[in-house]
């Protein structure tokens, strides 16, 4: 990274405030960790996903270390939890006077550990808070968030994307306290990712990096994070997926946690907007609904890319134009088992103007260019195999 130049457009504040721990075996410590930064914890809540960490030996050899602790299990989180998943689990952290939470998994078990940990101490609906009906006053449980994938970066992040099925509509959050108080990132945890899991975790990570570099809202500071992520991912996503290697593995998630404390200031966009209705109307995995417009918005981002920026990327991503870096990005997507055109995942052409229509617009408002619903219907046509 020694050939970036410092633009000193330091215009938006930076702000991170969640303690790291990264490292191999780093979770046999956790008994140490949260001595040493969270005094006073009595009643610990650990939450999971249904099956994952169930047969993972490394985590329940390190939980082992917390039985001093009072310690119960939440372990119905779906992929997508919805807002009545945030609000059972945040009745059951106040019926047990939880003083700790342990969020162990993937972005949805983060996401909903950090939402029901802030609404536990927060009077009022999810809902109503998301849609800023209701204000945020108080500070959440303590939470240490702990990946299992090298993905969502929600461990180092101050978002929680909740699905409202029932509306089919997402009802999120964007809050400074949403933070996890401690990420514990163990590469160990994810050795145990399926090849599908390690691809689409990976590509959600690397697409938000790209989102944050071309955001307006980036920075010389979101800029180095965003550039060093795609740098490692480029280098070691297609190993991790398919050779499970673990120096591979251990990159990726290191990578993740980059473009997490990255991105957290200069948040995922376009992508990550075009995903949503994907992921509402046709259940569409989170990272292959986000990577997929990837190679296909990239050029007319580009473009109003600033020369500096775009040199930047190119000679991070090693390629020697826009054109071949569009290149790479559909073969790396292909070579991680998923698709680059939209009728491969189910989707007809005659289905574009609902995906015009449900994407959350409030998204596009960082882009470098301004994109109507007639440009965002030629560029999703576009995305159609002949």
């Amino acid at each position: 990274m020694s050939n970036i130049l410092i633009n000193h457009n330091l215009d938006n504040e930076w702000f991170h405030p969640t303690k790291l721990f990264f490292g191999k075996s780093i979770l046999n410590n956790i008994d140490n960790i949260i001595k040493s930064n969270l005094p006073n914890i009595d009643k610990i809540l650990i939450v999971t996903g249904k099956s994952h960490l169930k047969t993972n030996n490394h985590f329940k050899n390190s939980v082992k270390n917390l039985d001093e602790y009072d310690i119960k299990y939440f372990s119905d989180i779906d992929p997508y939890p919805s807002p009545d998943t945030v609000e059972i689990l945040s009745n059951m952290m106040k019926e047990n006077k939880i003083s700790l939470v342990i969020a162990a998994g993937g972005g949805s078990v983060m996401d909903a550990s950090k939402a029901a940990s802030l609404l536990s101490r927060n009077d009022g609906k999810w809902i109503d808070f998301s849609k800023g009906i209701k204000t945020i006053e108080n500070k959440g449980i303590p939470l240490i968030a702990i990946p299992t994938t090298s993905g969502s970066s929600s461990e180092v992040t101050k978002f929680a994307t909740i699905w409202d099925w029932n509306n089919s509509t997402s009802s999120g959050m964007n809050h400074p306290l949403l933070f996890p108080d401690i990420a514990i990132i163990d590469p160990e945890l994810t050795m145990s990712m399926p090849k599908n899991l390690a691809a689409t975790s990976g590509w959600d990570a690397l697409t938000s990096s790209f989102e944050s570099f071309w955001s307006n809202d980036s920075n010389d500071i979101t800029d180095l994070y965003a550039l060093k992520s795609i740098s490692i991912f480029f280098e070691n996503l297609e190993n991790s997926v398919n050779k499970n290697i673990f120096e591979s593995r251990e990159n990726c998630a290191l990578g993740a946690t980059i473009s997490g404390v990255g991105y957290s200031n200069s948040r995922p966009n376009l992508c990550h907007a075009i995903g949503t209705p994907l992921t509402l109307n046709w259940k569409i995995t989170h990272g292959q609904a986000v990577c997929i417009s990837l190679p296909f918005f990239l050029p007319y981002i580009f473009d109003k890319l600033s020369a500096n920026k775009q040199k930047l990327l190119i000679e991070t991503c090693k390629v020697s134009n826009i054109d071949s870096l569009v290149v790479k990005l559909k073969e790396m997507i292909n070579n991680c088992g998923l698709e680059t055109y939209i009728n491969n995942i189910g989707i007809n052409k005659s289905e574009i103007d609902l995906i015009v229509d449900q994407t959350p617009k409030e998204r596009l408002l960082p882009l470098p260019i301004n994109l109507s619903n007639t440009m965002l219907k030629k560029i999703i046509s576009s995305m159609y195999k002949n």
